[in-house]
Order: C-alpha cells, then sequence, then structure tokens
C-alpha cells in the first residue's frame, strides 16, 4: 500500500497547523517555506538593537481558541505559555483615567454593570444596545452596529475591534466580531482567559511545531519557492520548487498556506482580498523586570495595547495607515511620550528600541474584501487553501490562521 503524502506550501502558523495534524493522523508530510525561517508574521528574533528576543508583533490568543490550545497540546507547547486571569487592565492616554474589564466565571459579566467596578462613563443601555452586535449583517460595519453605545464604545468596543479586525471601525465589517463574542465574551472569564507567550511566539508556537513535525519523520524545507503549482485534469500534477519538480501522485495532498497574494499569482483566477492594512510593532527594552501588567489596553492615544514580558514593553498599533509611513524615530518618541505615563514603565529617558512595521498585517476586514475570501476547497480534487485570509468564519487572527490550517487538514483526509 502506498504512503499517504501531503505537500503544505508555507510554514506560517496556517501551515504548521495543517502539517501537524496531517502527522498526527499518520501523513507523510513535506513542508516547503520560501523564508529562511517558519512562522511567517508569527515569530521571534534576537534582536541586535535591543540585545534581546523579541517578537515580529504582538498576537493575544484567548484560552476559548479552541484551536491555538487543540495545536498547542498537540505539539507539546502548553509549557511555554502563561494562561492569565481574565482581568483586562486599561488606562486612558488623555485623562489618566484607568479601570479594568474583570470577567467572572459565568456568562454574564455582572461586575461590569456596577458604577464602581465597570467601565467608567457606561450606562445599561450601552450594553443593551450592544446586543445588535450578535445579528450584524455582512454589510453593516462595527460604527453603524455599535457607535451608539456612548463611553462603552470608545472605552471597549473600538479598541476590541480595531485589535480583533486591525481595520477602521468606520470600515471594519462588523459580523467578523459575532464569532468571536460568541466563542469567547459569551462564555465567560475561563473563554476569556489571556494566553500569552512566556519567552516569545517562536518558543510557543513555530520551534515546538518544528520539532514535532521532525521528530514525527516530516521533511521541513525552509528556504526553497514553490514557483509552479502546475494544474491539469482538475488536479495539482506538480510543483516547481526551486527547479525541481515534485511529481503529485494520486491521492497526494497540497495545501497551500501562501499569502494571498502569492497564492494568486500561482493558482490564476484565485479569488482573495486585495487591500490590507498596516500594523506598527514598537519594542521598547526597559531595563530591569517590570511591575506592570502583562497586557493593558490604551485609550485617547496613539498606543492602543502594551504587552510587558520581563524587561520588554511592547507596543502595537493596529490599522495603522495613518502612522506607518512615518520615521520610526518619530513614531518611537510619539509612543514613549504616552506610555511613559502608565504606572510602573516611566523612568527619565526613553529606552532603546526597535519600530517594526508590518505594511500588509493583515487584509483589510472591511463589507466590501471579506466578500473575496476563498473558502478552503477548491475546484482542484487535491487541493486546499489555508491562511488567515481564507473564509475561515473568523478574523484574521492568530485563532483565524490555525483553524484554517485544522479544516485543511480535516477536509484532506476525508477526501
Amino acid at each position: 500500500m502506498t504512503e499517504k503524502r501531503a505537500f503544505v506550501i508555507g510554514a506560517g502558523v496556517a501551515g504548521l497547523a495543517a502539517a501537524t495534524s496531517l502527522v498526527e493522523n499518520g501523513v507523510a508530510v513535506t513542508v516547503l517555506e520560501a523564508a529562511p525561517q517558519a512562522g511567517g508574521r508569527c515569530r521571534s528574533f534576537f534582536d541586535k538593537q535591543l540585545g534581546c528576543d523579541i517578537d515580529n508583533g504582538n498576537h493575544l490568543a484567548l484560552s476559548g481558541n479552541l484551536d491555538v490550545m487543540a495545536y498547542l497540546r498537540r505539539v507539546g507547547a502548553r509549557d511555554e505559555i502563561d494562561e492569565l486571569a481574565p482581568v483586562f487592565p486599561f488606562y486612558d492616554l488623555a485623562s489618566g483615567e484607568h479601570w479594568e474589564i474583570a470577567l467572572g466565571r459565568g456568562r454574564i459579566p455582572w461586575r461590569l454593570l456596577c458604577p464602581h467596578h465597570g467601565i467608567p462613563g457606561t450606562r445599561l443601555v450601552d450594553f443593551w444596545r450592544s446586543r445588535k452586535v450578535l445579528s450584524a449583517t455582512p454589510q453593516e460595519t462595527v460604527a453603524e452596529v455599535l457607535g451608539d453605545t456612548g463611553a462603552l464604545y470608545e472605552k471597549f468596543w473600538k479598541p476590541f475591534s480595531v485589535a480583533v479586525l486591525n481595520t477602521e471601525p468606520q470600515h471594519a465589517a462588523a459580523a467578523l466580531l459575532t464569532p468571536v463574542i460568541s466563542e469567547t465574551l459569551m462564555q465567560g472569564g475561563d473563554a476569556c482567559r489571556p494566553v500569552l507567550a512566556k519567552r516569545g511566539l517562536g518558543f510557543s508556537f513555530v520551534d515546538p511545531a518544528l520539532d514535532y513535525l521532525r521528530s514525527n519523520g516530516a521533511e521541513v524545507r525552509l528556504g526553497v519557492r514553490c514557483r509552479e503549482i502546475a494544474i491539469s485534469q482538475g488536479r495539482v500534477q506538480a510543483l516547481d520548487v526551486e527547479g525541481e519538480q515534485l511529481q503529485i501522485r494520486d491521492g497526494d495532498i497540497v495545501i497551500s498556506a501562501l499569502p494571498p497574494g502569492v497564492a494568486s499569482d500561482l493558482l490564476p483566477g484565485l479569488s482573495a482580498p486585495r487591500d490590507f492594512r498596516a500594523i506598527v510593532n514598537v519594542h521598547f527594552r526597559l531595563g530591569q523586570p517590570q511591575e506592570t501588567p502583562r497586557i493593558v489596553g490604551l485609550t485617547g492615544g496613539l498606543a492602543e495595547w502594551l504587552f510587558v514580558r520581563g524587561e520588554v514593553a511592547s507596543v502595537t498599533i493596529s490599522a495603522a495607515e495613518h502612522v506607518v509611513d512615518e520615521a520610526a524615530d518619530a513614531i518611537a518618541q510619539r509612543v514613549w511620550q504616552e506610555i511613559s505615563r502608565v504606572p510602573g514603565v516611566a523612568r527619565p529617558d526613553m529606552p532603546p528600541v526597535r519600530v517594526i512595521k508590518e505594511k500588509r498585517a493583515t487584509f483589510a476586514q472591511t463589507v466590501q474584501e471579506i466578500g473575496r475570501r476563498p473558502g478552503h476547497s477548491t475546484a482542484h480534487a487535491n487541493l486546499w487553501l489555508a491562511g488567515d485570509w481564507t473564509d475561515t468564519g473568523l478574523p484574521a487572527t492568530i485563532e483565524g490562521a490555525v483553524r484554517s490550517g485544522h479544516r485543511c487538514a480535516a477536509l484532506a483526509l476525508n477526501t
């Protein structure tokens, strides 16, 4: 009996999820990655400027992200993450006001409705009006659905939606928030525990997956580009990998986990998003471990979320078209002026800093672009599509990426 083989093109998180799931099911897997390292937009590296390991960006997962948690268990990475209490501190950079969103184990967050413990300025009617997001249509934006919720919009829904959708609320598709809310917030605090990497994303999501694949006989080829996906008679017949022809046999599986632009080049006629949004991450090495909470939501300024791991404070600016073309030094100065007001971070001078710009961090999750997301199955019998930009039903998050890989593996195995 011929051994079942799979070729996964792309070693980002979506590709790694697909590959590890296939290996778990006894398939012989070859992973092909054009970059010299795996992980895609979810990776760690040693930064000479700061003299320490940093992540290229910040990715927040929650305990209710079931595909992420299954993936981490599979690759043996549970010891590389911290699950925090479902408490989210917020700090208003303009007013100095601070509050926290604390979710109990029950599904209804009663504490948020208490004037002395909830979000300042919110009213019961604001929470009632928020229910509209659960029935949002694909044509409605976040601002249209939630913009009438007063202080709750400015102090929670707006920063939440920008972080999740990486798109301005006046353009972002509200329907993409519905599954996120249903799978996390509506499940109570046990589903909303922040899941953060202890040492870095690469140590949690990438290195353990590569170890798992290699220890189970998979072939991982880094620094090799797939230049052609040869298709005829309704199926993939061969892959051109740096001039080497890999023949695809009957029964073999091919999963493309490539970015939308690359996938479109290799698969003419593919429906894929064409508009993108930037993310800017600013990493400060503060010089000593901080007492600040691991994650702080920020309002009233340029910075939106502050992540603290050891002596490194990392700031995320999502939907960053308004700032991405500024000089790195100017961005760093603006961000430092803001976060140096946050209790526990302040120091006399700006510390060593590294600014990382991802100009095409995610596709623009607008009401127009979500209609261009392709499904996982294709017109070709042995080819499937993975990636957070495919039609996962979720936003382009790390959970969406992992879920896409898992779905492709399941579809391929059941064909």
